[in-house]
């Protein structure tokens, strides 16, 4: 199982999904088939659940699933979207999985593209001046933690 930082925010929209890490300012895209990945690990399934939804959707050998689904998830995870999470945490139900309604079935390998031209608007955005409250709640200027 994975989590997902909570310093990033994604999105869905017309089969490709969109991800943005606050903190560095850049932002990805996935194509259908990494989007699958996505919305797998973002329903909490683990990776054994993910090959075996992976290669049915595509109509895969496991065994290419699995690679083409580690490499993509290697990938994430070096750019900081996505970390292991504690094996403890359960694995969701293969009923519980949400439709991927957009998916496209014809297979072309999961992709992730690397974006920083907004690098500096992203990190001066002021959703990252908030108090924890959230927006529009301003940061305190006080430092004082007692």
């Amino acid at each position: 199982m994975f989590e997902i930082p909570q310093q990033v925010i994604h999105e869905a929209i017309a089969g490709e999904t969109m991800v943005v890490r606050l903190d560095t300012g850049n932002y990805y895209s996935f194509n259908s088939t990494g989007g699958l990945i996505w919305a797998l690990i973002e329903q909490g399934a683990s990776l054994d659940q993910i090959v075996s939804e992976y290669s049915k959707t595509f109509n895969l050998k496991e065994e290419i699933a699995k690679e083409q689904i580690h490499l993509f998830i290697e990938e994430i995870i070096k750019e900081g979207l996505l970390f292991p999470a504690d094996k403890s945490l359960n694995t969701i139900h293969k009923d519980k999985f949400k439709s991927v309604p957009y998916l496209d079935t014809s297979f072309e390998p999961p992709v992730l593209n690397k974006y920083s031209d907004m690098q500096e608007l992203l990190i001066l955005d002021p959703i990252h001046d908030v108090s924890e409250a959230g927006w529009p709640n301003p940061r305190s200027n006080n430092t004082d933690n007692g």
